[in-house]
C-alpha cells in the first residue's frame, strides 16, 4: 500500500514538474517577428501630357526605370501594405488604378499574393517562396457608337515569380507588365520588406 502511494505521489510530482518546465519554456520564447510588406504599382508611359512624380522613397527605382525603359512619365498608381509573420503568407484583392485613363465605369481589379516570406541566411535579407500578381484590365474592343459607349472586354495580365531574395528596406523592381495601350504603357511592380513595429 505504501509503495502504491509513493509511486502515485512520485508520478504526480514528475507530471507537475514536466508541465511547469514546458510552460516556462513557452513563456521564455521571444515573440514572433512580423514584417511590413509594401507593394508599389508604378504606371509608366511616354505620354508627355500626363507627367507624374514618384515619392522620394522610390527615387532609385525611378532612375532605373527611366534608364532601362526610357519612360518619360512615371506615376504611382497604387500602394498596398500588409503585415505578415515569419514564414507566413498574404493575399490581397482589390479594385485598382493601374491606368489613369480608365473610366470609373471600367475599373481594373487586382489580386496579389506573397507566400513563404522568411528571414534569409544573410543579414537584413528576406527569402520569398513565391510572389504572384494578377490584374483584370478593361480593353476597348470597338469604336464607340454615336451617343453610346464602346464595348469593353476585360483581359487578364499578371506575373508569377518563384523563389527570390530581397534586402531589408530596399525597394526592388520585381517585374514589368505591358499594358494594352498604344503608347507602350507598362506597369512596374516594386516590393519592399521591413521589420514591422510591434
Amino acid at each position: 500500500m505504501r509503495e502504491k502511494l509513493f509511486t502515485s505521489i512520485l508520478f504526480s510530482l514528475l507530471f507537475l514538474l514536466t508541465t511547469l518546465t514546458a510552460t516556462a519554456q513557452t513563456n521564455d520564447r521571444p515573440p514572433e517577428t512580423s514584417f511590413e510588406v509594401t507593394l508599389s504599382v508604378v504606371s509608366g508611359s511616354n505620354d508627355a501630357g500626363s507627367r507624374g512624380e514618384l515619392p522620394s522613397s522610390l527615387a532609385a527605382i525611378a532612375k532605373q526605370l527611366r534608364s532601362n525603359f526610357g519612360m518619360t512619365n512615371l506615376r504611382l498608381a497604387d500602394t498596398y501594405v500588409g503585415r505578415i509573420g515569419n514564414g507566413g503568407n498574404i493575399q490581397y484583392k482589390s479594385l485598382a488604378n493601374i491606368d489613369s485613363a480608365s473610366q470609373v465605369e471600367t475599373p481594373s481589379f487586382l489580386d496579389w499574393t506573397i507566400a513563404g516570406l522568411r528571414n534569409s541566411s544573410g543579414p537584413n535579407m528576406f527569402f520569398i517562396q513565391s510572389f504572384r500578381f494578377g490584374a483584370r484590365v478593361p480593353i476597348r474592343v470597338g469604336a464607340a457608337e454615336p451617343g453610346g459607349r464602346a464595348a469593353i472586354q476585360y483581359q487578364d495580365i499578371g506575373l508569377n515569380v518563384d523563389r527570390m531574395t530581397i534586402g531589408q528596406n530596399s525597394p526592388v523592381l520585381i517585374g514589368t507588365i505591358a499594358l494594352p495601350k498604344a503608347d507602350g504603357g507598362r506597369v512596374f511592380l516594386v516590393l519592399n520588406v521591413s521589420p514591422a513595429a510591434n
